[in-house]
């Protein structure tokens, strides 16, 4: 009962955030974007990246307090070292992992920018800042289209020099589609997406984020019980000389080496956290090989 009332005033709060703070910023945007018209020049997009890494800071900030929430975040010191813009690819368990996108990223001192589905550029606020950063919007009914948008995107992003966000599992891994994967606790990666973008940007390292909210139910801003968990996060940055640099190469990789390296990760955690019997890790998903349908 407890749990669902904080839940319920932590959405409250989202909500709130959610209305205020897009105002604020479209109408800041269209003021300095007519200032700088004034002096012949384009607005930089940082600013709304940075105005959009403030806003899931502010989810956080709303949300976790209330709930007890704690974050562990570990970061490889080949991540910390690393100055440049990455490629970022992460697992997806629910609507709260945008905003722990941005606080990763946040902590690692950058921006991001988002490959996403065509249908959220409808979404109010949401859409609008990321046609603003000219972000990627992805048809998944029409490969062509999918791949064009890509390509635009990572020239976008190469230009811009600021890193992009992928949820390679292409959705959140609900109880009913975890059904369907090979995993025990991730969906099958669909590779098209990070594929193209490390295709086109060679030289660009890949950081692997893994996240597990240790301890949460539910997968929707509406119906996920953060109270109490634990939201762990790992970041593995891999440099382009220790990824394949060829398409078919590159998801052997990702099926066979990283994805099994997160199973191996989240179950880990899991087990600390004594929500796993110690003979589960014997029991695990970890195919060696999956359909050539998940590869495509």
């Amino acid at each position: 009962m407890l749990s669902r009332l904080f839940l319920l005033l932590s959405s409250l709060l989202v909500v709130v955030i959610n209305i205020i703070y897009p105002t604020v910023w479209y109408t800041s945007l269209k003021f300095f974007q007519f200032v700088w018209w004034l002096r012949g020049k384009e607005l930089p997009r940082t600013y709304t990246d940075k105005f959009a890494t403030a806003w899931g800071l502010l989810q956080i900030g709303a949300a976790f307090p209330v709930n007890r929430t704690k974050i562990r975040m570990e970061v490889s010191e080949k991540a910390k070292a690393y100055e440049g813009p990455m490629l970022v690819m992460m697992n997806h368990q629910s609507t709260f992992d945008i905003a722990a996108a941005y606080y990763t990223l946040w902590k690692l001192g950058r921006n991001l920018r988002w490959v996403l589905k065509k249908e959220l550029l409808k979404v109010p606020a949401i859409g609008t800042a990321c046609y603003e950063t000219k972000c990627a919007f992805v048809d998944r009914t029409d490969r062509k289209k999918a791949e064009e948008e890509l390509l635009r995107f990572s020239k976008q992003i190469e230009e811009d020099g600021v890193s992009a966000v992928i949820f390679v599992e292409g959705t959140r891994a609900t109880p009913k589609k975890m059904e369907k994967s090979d995993y025990r606790y991730q969906l099958n990666p669909k590779p098209m997406g990070i594929s193209i973008l490390h295709e086109q940007l060679p030289h660009w390292p890949i950081l692997s984020v893994t996240l597990d909210w240790v301890g949460k139910t539910g997968t929707t801003i509406f119906n996920t019980s953060i109270w109490g968990a634990t939201l762990r996060i790992d970041c593995q940055l891999f440099m382009p000389d220790e990824i394949p640099a060829d398409h078919d190469g590159f998801v052997k990789w990702l099926f066979e080496v990283d994805w099994p390296r997160r199973e191996a990760l989240i179950e880990s955690w899991r087990l600390e956290a004594g929500l796993l019997p110690a003979a589960t890790s014997q029991d695990n998903k970890a195919p060696t090989e999956a359909s050539e349908m998940h590869r495509a």
